[in-house]
């Protein structure tokens, strides 16, 4: 029988060992419902480093809060010596 961490981590895109589902440099597609926070959290791991997508992708995302389905986000490599000032980034401008 599967663990619920297991399902969980499926229905969140992860792997089992919470691996994200696109790599640092690669595209994501947008899907229905999602925002910068989401994505964030399935790509790289921590939902606060959205700041980072959003600067990866500001040529073609206008607002921060508006994703379209089927957009394709750049995910980028985040050196973890940024991560805070990202994470602080995150706290000013407020969730997303």
């Amino acid at each position: 029988m599967r663990s619920w961490s297991i399902v969980v981590a499926a229905a969140l895109g992860l792997s089992a060992a919470g691996t994200a589902a696109a790599a640092p440099g690669n595209l994501y597609e947008v899907l229905p419902g999602e925002s910068l926070w989401t994505i964030a959290a399935r790509t790289v791991g921590d939902p606060t480093l959205w700041p980072a997508l959003y600067r990866a992708n500001r040529d073609q995302i206008k607002d921060p809060s508006v994703l379209y389905p089927g957009q394709k986000l750049t995910i980028p490599a985040i050196d973890p010596s940024e991560r805070q000032a990202v994470r602080r980034e995150a706290e000013a401008l407020g969730t997303r």
